[in-house]
């Protein structure tokens, strides 16, 4: 019931043929697969096709805008707005007797954020030039704009997600890559206890800034905390 008056909603601004498109079947051929960690793969749709279905469905008449970045952990995390707008309309029906009855729907903006990451690439093994020396050694990172990229590819992607396009590729994923892991809620801690917080302190402050307890956040939701615990404890050592 709650998808249906969201469509219902959705048809009355955007109009049916165009909820449809944004909102319909994914193509066969935007769906493309990928590996997984512990083997098998997943099936995504790439970035530039989420570009394309905006444009597709609202022309220049969205945004997406990078509000924040930091690396933490060996992964670059990205903090991205996604804004959609769509214009007024005015609609005017008549019927079978000769009145007419005049609709107008005013205009408004769809906003969405999301956090996405990428992990920071590095060499694994040195790489030598024509002359035999060593161009690049083992540890070095690969190209970190490109993993700047992928972070804010990531979470425009996670936008687009949360306004309902490809939900039939991406509500069947599972949530192999959102949960948490016993390393992430540890290091959570211990900046916590640099700060002056005990464990039970640090989950409850989780939960004022999130709604959510540690456990319910996506693993790079709950990573983006980090940095303020690290200012607070910088303000705690009078660093």
């Amino acid at each position: 019931m709650e998808k249906e008056a969201k469509m219902v909603l959705l048809t009355r601004y955007l109009g049916e043929e165009l909820v449809e498109h944004f909102m319909g079947p994914t193509p066969k051929e935007f769906i493309e697969s990928r590996p997984i960690r512990g083997g098998g793969t997943a099936k995504y749709v790439p970035g530039p096709r989420f570009i394309q279905r905006l444009n597709e469905c609202f022309g220049f008449l969205w945004s997406q805008k990078v509000k924040k970045y930091f690396e933490i952990d060996g992964q670059v995390v990205s903090l991205v707005e996604l804004s959609v707008k769509v214009p007024g309309r005015t609609m005017i029906r008549e019927y079978p007797d000769g009145t007419k009855e005049t609709t107008i729907i005013e205009g408004l903006e769809i906003i969405k954020e999301q956090f996405g990451g990428s992990e920071v690439k590095k060499y694994a093994k040195d790489i030598k030039g024509k002359d035999g020396e060593i161009t690049y050694h083992k540890g070095d990172v690969i190209d970190l704009a490109d993993d700047y990229k992928g972070a804010t590819t990531d979470a425009f992607k996670k936008c687009g997600m949360s306004l309902g396009m490809f939900s039939d590729v991406y509500s069947v994923r599972g949530k192999q890559d959102e949960g948490i892991s016993t390393a992430q809620v540890e290091a959570l801690h211990m900046r916590g206890e640099e700060a002056g917080m005990s464990e039970v302190e640090v989950d409850n402050w989780v939960v004022e800034r999130t709604g959510r307890r540690v456990q319910d956040c996506e693993a790079l939701e709950l990573m983006s905390l980090i940095p303020s615990l690290i200012e607070m404890a910088k303000v705690r050592n009078g660093a």
